[in-house]
């Protein structure tokens, strides 16, 4: 049986980083790699087997108009979100059955684990009590329950917020079923209805900023969502929330955030920021209530592996006519509403 030519490109990702050994073996026994660098496939490289070419695994779409690839069936997308609408003939792709995949699912666990983990280090101090024993500071639980922070608190029973009810959410939820946490979700993208079946409380936007205890933003950027969460609505949040920035700051007005959270409004766990790396003199840097992490969620080794996973396990069911179950798949309404 003659195997069908699939392109793997996927610069700037490194192959090492994606694929284990036996992920990688396992792609080139299903189909006729071509190319499989880490440096970008020159043109006229990609020239030659254009025509041929079921599927693109690509770090970012730099190859121009999809009506090249006149027998492709998929493009999968190894960076971790879709590629840009100024970049992609989204159109002609669905017009002409060309799955666009995204490989965000393989980085849901380990960004939700880490949420969880933000999450109780904000609610238990973790960082401020490690901080003040280094220096000496009375911090012991017989004597001191209050900080400057503010009270400590569990997790157990608290109401939590999903702002947004994708890949990232799901994966968030079981996670905290053993802290029997009641879940509310604003998501503008699902009907009520789904919501309830998923064993969520779908709520509008000022009610699960002013009555959660725990925030995860997890919502994907859209061109409807850019700094959704403006200054008005972060002032509702209770001083004794957490509010957990998790998928992108563009859902935020950071500088909004940063003052709040400067005048010790609430706390925060923060993984994305507006520039990364960050400048050092930002002020977010010295801001007490806040727990930062430096964009470290997602792109851990076993969060990338994941993507090679469920990349060839995509690639499988391509190359043999069969519909893809892994990856997310570009839904037209999203890629309408999420603009660029």
């Amino acid at each position: 049986m003659v195997k069908r030519k699939v392109i793997l490109d996927p610069s700037f990702r490194r192959l090492a980083n994606l694929f284990t050994p036996q992920d990688l073996e396992r792609l080139y026994d299903i189909a006729d790699v071509q190319w499989g660098k880490d440096e970008p496939m020159p043109a006229d490289e990609i020239e030659k087997v254009r025509e041929e070419v079921v599927a693109i695994i690509c770090g970012s779409w730099r190859h121009g108009e999809v009506s090249r690839f006149p027998s492709l069936r998929a493009i999968l997308e190894v960076g971790g979100g879709f590629p840009p609408a100024d970049r992609l003939d989204y159109a002609y792709c669905f017009s002409h059955s060309i799955r666009v995949l995204s490989c965000a699912p393989a980085f849901g666990p380990v960004v939700a684990e880490m949420g969880l983990a933000l999450a109780l280090a904000c609610c238990r101090q973790v960082a401020w009590t490690d901080a003040a024993f280094r220096v000496g500071e009375p911090n012991w639980s017989h004597t001191d329950f209050i900080t400057e922070i503010g009270d400590t608190f569990t997790l157990y029973g608290k109401q939590v917020g999903f702002i947004g009810f994708g890949g990232l959410a799901r994966s968030l939820k079981p996670l905290l079923e053993p802290f029997h946490c009641p879940i509310q979700v604003y998501d503008p993208w699902l009907t009520d209805s789904y919501l309830r079946t998923q064993g969520v409380t779908p709520v509008d936007l000022p009610t699960l900023m002013a009555t959660s205890r725990f925030i995860f933003v997890l919502a994907v950027p859209s061109a409807s969502n850019q700094a959704l969460l403006n200054r008005e609505l972060l002032n509702l949040i209770r001083p004794d929330a957490v509010f957990l920035l998790l998928s992108r700051s563009h859902v935020v007005d950071f500088d909004a955030l940063t003052e709040l959270l400067a005048q010790g409004r609430f706390r925060a766990g923060i993984d994305v920021f507006p520039q990364e790396p960050l400048p050092p003199q930002h002020p977010i840097r010295k801001v007490k209530h806040a727990v930062l992490s430096s964009h470290r969620a997602g792109a851990i080794g076993e969060g990338l592996l994941n993507i090679g996973r469920i990349v060839v396990n995509d690639i499988e069911a391509i190359v043999s006519d069969r519909i893809p179950q892994e990856m997310q798949v570009a839904q037209p309404e999203f890629i309408r509403l999420r603009g660029r």
